[in-house]
């Protein structure tokens, strides 16, 4: 007697767990789910504050960015995926969402450093040259932290510094040209970073100690010059 009531007992059990696990398993069979990568388009970096909408459905503005974004919940049928960003082009594609998992992934192309207004230069004695860091800064005065990889372009002129600190003036021009930068994706402010080679600089390292540095940096917002006057001529 106590056998005929367990057996069906512990079926029926057995038979609701599995209706527990499998029931909303095959509720999302009947929907999509779209995930992918979001990054810019030229340094690969997470895009700070993206937002990716689908079907109304769209992703949070994390604290923290990240390469990855997930959408669940979304209904068979054809939609157009967005995505925007400050300093970004907004980017749109349209999608055919099937049920289960649908891969896309987002390339977002900068435009412009918000509230961009001047530029700040900073240099360094490297091994390899003078190291130079370019900081922006917005309209408040502060540091921009949150800003696309853009094409940029930078030019300088270097005269020896004669004089002291205080009281200088130009020496001999003893650089001129382009200066290729490169992106740094660890540095807080200053990402956009070059590095003049010592190779190029012609200095005389008994007498010519410091100099004076002025650049001009081409961005699509137009053009921002800065000058550096105690720019190291000595490697360390």
């Amino acid at each position: 007697m106590r056998k005929s009531i367990v057996y069906p007992a512990i079926i029926s059990i057995v038979i609701i767990a599995l209706l527990i696990v499998f029931l909303p398993r095959l509720r999302q069979e009947k929907y999509g789910k779209v995930r992918g990568k979001a990054v810019d388009a030229l340094s690969g970096d997470p895009v700070w504050k993206i937002r990716i909408v689908v079907d109304g459905k769209s992703t949070l503005k994390y604290r923290y960015p990240s390469k990855t974004y997930y959408l669940t919940g979304i209904k068979p049928g054809s939609y157009t995926l967005k995505a925007s960003a400050p300093g970004y082009y907004d980017f749109a594609r349209d999608l055919e969402v099937k049920r289960g998992e649908n891969i896309v992934d987002i390339s977002m192309e900068g435009k412009e450093v918000p509230d961009l207004k001047r530029i700040i230069v900073f240099t360094e004695s490297q091994d390899e040259g003078v190291e130079l860091e370019i900081r922006f800064v917005d309209s408040k005065g502060e540091g921009i932290t949150e800003f696309p990889c853009l094409p940029l372009n930078l030019e300088g002129i270097l005269w020896a510094r004669i004089g002291t600190e205080k009281d200088y003036v130009k020496g001999r021009k003893i650089f001129q040209g382009p200066i290729e930068l490169f992106w740094d994706s660890e540095a807080f402010l200053a990402k956009n970073k070059a590095v003049i080679p010592w190779e190029k600089i012609e200095v005389d390292e008994e007498v010519e100690k410091f100099g004076l540095l002025e650049v001009v940096l081409h961005t699509p917002q137009g053009d921002f010059s800065e000058t550096v006057d105690d720019v190291p001529l000595y490697k360390e």
